[in-house]
């Protein structure tokens, strides 16, 4: 074993293949069962459904104050209580979103009129945020541990658990709404519950006023970051649909479900590597991350590119003939996850550090550009537009979280002019590819090369590195 090598990278490196195992499993099963839920609901019921996953994504980074986020940090700085720091946080995210709930209970006429959602499926939607931090944060120690295996169980279990609970009572149940919505969320309830359980049992610390000072201080600036990604990710279809029309909505939809299959792999990637650059952040080891670094944004850069070339098929998959011509605002999607994908190098840095708060501001720069150039363009392009604002702005984000990590000396970590340039590269290269998409075996030779060769740059990270 060389120099260079060491228990935590090897374990990174397995953990970061189950991870993307995983991701893209439980991806599947979404996929899979996306069109039989779109064949039993109703466009309404759609609808409602959907919406009710919206305001679920966004109280679970408000309402539970996003105290998971606070983990990979106070491994270190808790080392010797990380159970009983577990158990607290915990059990504030709790009491935080039981405040939350109690005032939609009180002023329920209001909250019902303003997210749309009934009350009833608003007691399911809090009953479950009352203890889903819980897996969260026993997924984060999993990660911190590289007990890769265990997480990946956990993820999978929930997965399937939750998708055919769901498709068992709308085949069954009149009330098709209720049954999507219960069927769904109730094995999530039971599951969060027994892991609430434990977490308690195995930290037996409730109530810990320096370790919920702690994470509040490091978790709450974070949140704007959170609430303005999802505005990145949800907003472009609210505009499309209000501004165009539910057609195009459907058409930018497929697509953008095509750009979160380079997302998917881009989670579990950062899942698996966060630990592993928090040690060697910890151990000031900087110079084995630029190395590791730059062959790690190659490896993705490559895969993301063959993804690119693939966009026709992928969209064969997922939609049908109906949906000719979609591919062709797929590039830019994935295109903007790979920038996404950048960007988390330094948002990384930047929390390790504590710059929480800094971390928030580039992303609602980056939420309100995105807004502004929809309003400007959508109109004047139509609905492709958005898959390429979207692109600029994570290029935007990119750009600001450079600087940020300029200002407080935290660029050096990186290679950062390589960086740049494997960037644009990515690019150029993948818009230009688009205009292959009439050669389908040239497209598929090009991707398996372009498979083989990330392979063999994952092959040597692990000989040099792990």
């Amino acid at each position: 074993m060389g120099k260079m090598k060491d228990e935590t990278s090897v374990k990174a490196l397995k953990a970061g293949a189950w991870y993307t195992v995983a991701s893209f499993l439980k991806k599947g099963v979404a996929f899979a069962s996306t069109p039989i839920f779109a064949r039993l609901l109703t466009k309404g019921e759609f609808g409602s459904y959907e919406n009710f996953e919206v305001w679920l994504s966004i109280c679970a980074v408000v309402c539970t104050l996003n105290l998971k986020s606070s983990v990979f940090k106070a491994r270190y700085d808790y080392e010797d209580d990380f159970d009983g720091y577990l158990s607290s946080i915990t059990f504030l995210g709790t009491i935080s979103t039981a405040c939350f709930y109690a005032m939609v209970v009180i002023f329920q006429d209001f909250f019902v009129g303003l997210l749309k959602i009934d009350m009833i499926y608003l007691h399911v939607m809090f009953i479950e945020l009352m203890f889903a931090p819980s897996l969260d944060i026993l997924q984060a120690k999993h990660r911190i541990r590289q007990e890769y295996k265990i997480q990946v169980a956990i993820s999978i279990f929930e997965s399937l658990a939750c998708t055919f609970c769901s498709v068992a009572m709308v085949f069954l149940c009149k009330d098709k709404l209720s049954a999507r919505i219960i069927g769904g969320e109730v094995p999530d309830i039971i599951i969060y519950l027994i892991v609430f359980g434990v977490l308690l049992y195995r930290g037996r610390k409730l109530v810990h006023t320096e370790y919920w000072k702690y994470a509040a201080a490091y978790s709450i600036p974070v949140i704007p970051h959170l609430l303005s990604n999802i505005v990145l990710g949800s907003s472009d279809k609210v505009m499309i649909r209000n501004m165009i029309g539910a057609e195009a909505n459907g058409n930018y939809a497929l697509a953008y479900k095509c750009g979160m299959i380079v997302s998917t792999l881009m989670t579990s990637l950062n899942q698996a590597m966060t630990p592993w650059l928090y040690q060697k952040l910890h151990a000031k080891q900087e110079e084995s991350i630029k190395k590791v670094n730059r062959i790690y944004i190659v490896s993705f850069v490559i895969l993301v590119l063959a993804f690119v070339l693939l966009a026709p098929e992928i969209i064969w998959i997922l939609g049908d003939k109906n949906y000719a011509g979609v591919e062709y605002i797929v590039p830019p999607i994935m295109l903007g996850y790979g920038f996404k994908f950048a960007y988390t190098g330094y948002v990384n840095v930047e929390q390790f550090h504590k710059k929480t708060g800094i971390v928030s501001v580039g992303t609602l720069i980056a939420a309100v550009f995105n807004i502004v150039t929809n309003l400007i363009f959508l109109p004047i392009f139509g609905y492709g537009a958005a898959a390429y604002t979207t692109m600029a702005g994570f290029i935007m984000l990119l750009l600001l979280h450079y600087a940020i990590s300029r200002k407080y000396g935290f660029t050096k970590i990186y290679d950062n002019r390589f960086t740049f340039m494997v960037m644009t590269g990515m690019m150029l290269l993948g818009l230009a590819l688009q205009f292959l998409y009439p050669f389908m075996i040239l497209r598929w030779i090009m991707a398996f090369a372009l498979g083989i060769i990330s392979l063999y740059e994952i092959y040597m990270l692990k000989k040099k590195y792990f």
